[in-house]
C-alpha cells in the first residue's frame, strides 16, 4: 500500500498529539489504534479518519487529526446529552467487556505451550484481539468524548454558568458533581491493604516483631550504607530484611498477605512489563513499614472512609442546592461512574497483557524471532507466519524496532521505516519553549500546594520521590500510584476529569492539574513550584 492510497495521510487537518505512552508496543498499541478507525462507530456513532503512531524503540505517540478528534468528542457530547440513558449503557457495556477480558485472560494456558500447534497458538492471539477489540469499543467512549479537547468538561462548565454558578466556583462544583459514588478498585484495594494491615496490628506478637525489625533497619542497615529513603537500592535492602523474617510470621498472618498479593499483584505490568510485578515481598515490606511508622491503619481506614461519606453528603447537597436538571442529573452521575469503570477495564486489561507474555513468547520462538520483535508485528503477520502463509522479514522487523511510523485509517493500515518514517515524523513533531513560568490544565481535584517537582513516569521513578513533593507525569497509571501517596499535588500533560490521575487524586484528596500538555517538557526534578488546581494553573516559585 503506498501514500497515494491514504486518503487522509496528508489532508489539511494538522496532526494532534493524542498521548505519549513509555513501554508501549505495537502488539497491544494496534489493538485500540484499529479500533479507533475501525469498531469505534458502531456503540458512538462516529470513528476518527487517522491516526498516526511513531515508534522509537518502545516509546509511542500517537496523534489523531485535530479538528477530527474535536469533531468525535463533540459528537460524543451531543449524544450523551440527547440520549443520558446511552451513557449508563456504556458503563454497563465497559464492565462487561472488561468482565469476558478478565475471564479469557485467567484462562490462558500459562504452560506447556510448546505442545500448543501453531494453530492452536493464533486462535489465542486471535481471541485475544478479538475480546480486546470489543472492550475498546466501549471503553474509549469516556476518553474520547472528554480527554484531548475538554469537549464534555467545558460543556458542563457551559451548564453551571448557565444556571447562575459564580465563575470561581465552577470548577470545585464540577469535581464535586462529577465525584464517584461508588469506589475505584484503587480505592478498594487500598482499602483492602489498610484493613489487612489493621488486623496484623491488634496482634501483639507481630506489631512488636515489624516494628523492631523497621527499627533495627532505618537505624543499622540502611545508616551503614547511607542509602537514602525510597532509592531502589533502600527498598532492595529493606525488601531482603523483611523477607529473612518469614519463617517467624504466623502462617495464618502470612495466608492474609498471600490473599492480597494474589488479587493485586499484576498491577504495576504497563505495558511490556519493564517494571515486572509485584512479589509477595512487597507487600510484606509495606505491611512492615506501616507498622514500623506506628500508624494506626484501622484509624486511617476509618478516617478516608468518613471523609469519602462525606463527600457523597457534600454532591448530594450541591445537586438539591443547584437543583439540577435532566440531562445533567444523569450526567453528572455517570461521569462520576466513568472514573469507576475506568479503573475496573485499566485493571482487566494490565491482567490480560499480562497473562498473554508467555504465548508471545512461545510464537517468538517458533518463528526464530527476538520477544522485542514479536511485538512489532502486525495481527495479520502473526497470523500468515504462524500458518504458514508467509514468511517473516527479520530485517523489516529490526528496523521497526528501533524506529517506525504505524498509521491507519478505516480499513486500511501501513508501517513506514526508514527515511519514510523520519520524513514523516519531522512533519509533526513540534518543539515546547523551555522557559516557561506558568502553566496551564484542567482541574483534576481542587486546592493548593507548593513544593519540589519529581517526574515520575514509571515505577522506576519513584525512588526519587518524597513526602511533600509536587508529582509530574506525563499521564499517571496504576504501577506509580505509591508515589501519588507521597504527593503534595499531581500534575500531567495528558488527561480528562475521568484520568486516572482524576480519579486518584479525588481518592486521596490531593490537589491536581491534568490535560497541560507540556509539564514534563518545561519543568524539571527540583523546580519549586506552586499549584492551584482550582484554577487549573501551575507557576515556578
Amino acid at each position: 500500500m503506498t501514500k497515494n492510497h491514504l486518503k487522509y495521510l496528508n489532508n489539511q487537518d494538522p496532526w494532534y498529539l493524542g498521548e505519549d505512552i513509555p513501554d508501549m508496543d505495537l502488539f497491544f498499541g494496534q489493538i485500540w489504534l484499529s479500533c479507533f478507525v475501525n469498531e469505534f462507530s458502531r456503540p458512538g456513532g462516529k470513528a476518527y479518519q487517522k491516526i498516526l503512531t511513531l515508534f522509537k524503540g518502545y516509546h509511542l505517540w500517537f496523534y489523531y487529526g485535530e479538528q477530527d478528534s474535536k469533531e468525535v468528542g463533540d459528537h460524543l457530547v451531543k449524544k450523551f446529552i440527547q440520549n443520558p440513558s446511552f451513557t449508563i449503557k456504556a458503563n454497563k457495556e465497559i464492565v462487561e467487556w472488561s468482565d469476558k477480558l478478565r475471564y479469557f485472560a485467567h484462562y490462558l494456558p500459562q504452560e506447556y505451550l510448546n505442545e500448543y500447534s501453531n494453530r492452536q497458538l493464533w486462535e489465542l492471539y486471535q481471541r485475544h484481539d478479538e475480546i480486546h477489540t470489543k472492550y475498546y469499543q466501549w471503553g474509549w467512549l469516556p476518553v474520547a468524548v472528554d480527554m484531548f479537547h475538554n469537549n464534555l468538561t467545558e460543556k458542563g462548565k457551559q451548564y453551571l454558568r448557565a444556571i447562575d454558578v459564580p465563575e470561581d466556583k465552577v470548577n470545585e462544583y464540577l469535581v464535586i458533581l462529577t465525584t464517584p459514588t461508588k469506589k475505584s478498585l484503587i480505592q478498594m484495594e487500598r482499602e483492602e491493604f489498610l484493613g489487612l494491615a489493621a488486623k496484623i496490628q491488634k496482634d501483639a506478637y507481630h506489631k512488636k516483631l515489624f516494628a523492631q525489625l523497621f527499627k533495627e533497619f532505618r537505624e543499622h542497615d540502611a545508616a551503614v550504607y547511607g542509602l537514602e529513603t525510597h532509592t531502589p537500592e533502600y527498598e532492595e535492602a529493606f525488601e531482603k530484611k523483611v523477607s529473612a523474617i518469614k519463617d517467624q510470621i504466623k502462617i495464618q498472618v502470612l495466608k492474609l498477605i498471600e490473599k492480597h498479593y494474589l488479587k493485586y499483584y499484576y498491577v504495576k505490568y504497563l505495558w511490556i512489563g519493564k517494571d515486572g510485578i509485584y512479589t509477595f515481598d512487597y507487600y510484606l515490606k509495606e505491611i512492615v513499614r506501616l507498622v514500623g511508622h506506628n500508624t494506626s491503619a484501622g484509624q486511617t481506614l476509618k478516617k478516608e472512609q468518613r471523609e469519602y461519606s462525606e463527600l457523597l453528603v457534600k454532591r448530594k447537597r450541591l445537586i438539591k442546592k443547584l437543583k439540577i436538571k435532566h440531562p445533567w442529573n444523569i450526567l453528572f452521575k455517570t461521569w462520576g461512574d466513568f472514573m469507576v469503570t475506568k479503573i475496573y477495564r485499566r485493571f482487566a486489561q494490565i491482567y490480560a497483557v499480562y497473562r498473554m507474555q508467555p504465548v508471545l513468547e512461545e510464537i517468538a520462538k517458533r518463528l526464530g524471532i527476538s520477544i522485542m520483535q514479536i511485538r512489532f508485528m502486525l495481527t495479520s503477520e502473526v497470523g500468515a507466519a504462524l500458518l504458514g502463509k508467509k514468511k517473516v522479514n527479520k530485517n523489516i522487523l529490526r528496523q521497526r524496532t528501533k524506529f517506525c511510523v504505524y498509521y491507519l485509517e478505516k480499513g486500511k493500515e501501513k508501517i513506514f521505516v526508514a527515511q519514510q518514517a523520519k520524513k514523516l515524523a519531522a512533519q509533526i513533531q513540534s518543539s515546547v519553549q523551555a522557559e516557561v513560568s506558568e502553566i496551564k490544565g484542567q482541574t483534576g481535584c481542587v486546592g493548593r500546594a507548593q513544593g519540589a517537582v519529581k517526574i515520575i513516569i514509571r515505577a522506576s521513578d519513584m525512588g526519587k520521590m518524597k513526602n511533600g513533593d509536587i508529582l509530574v507525569s506525563i499521564a499517571t497509571d496504576p504501577d506509580i500510584v505509591p508515589a501519588m501517596k507521597k504527593a503534595a499535588a499531581i500534575v500531567t500533560e495528558q488527561g480528562g476529569v475521568t484520568s486516572h490521575a482524576a480519579i486518584v487524586s479525588r481518592e486521596l484528596n490531593i490537589p491536581c492539574v491534568i490535560g497541560t500538555k507540556i509539564a514534563t517538557k518545561v519543568l524539571k526534578d527540583g523546580d519549586l513550584v506552586e499549584v492551584d488546581a482550582t484554577k487549573g494553573v501551575v507557576k515556578r516559585i
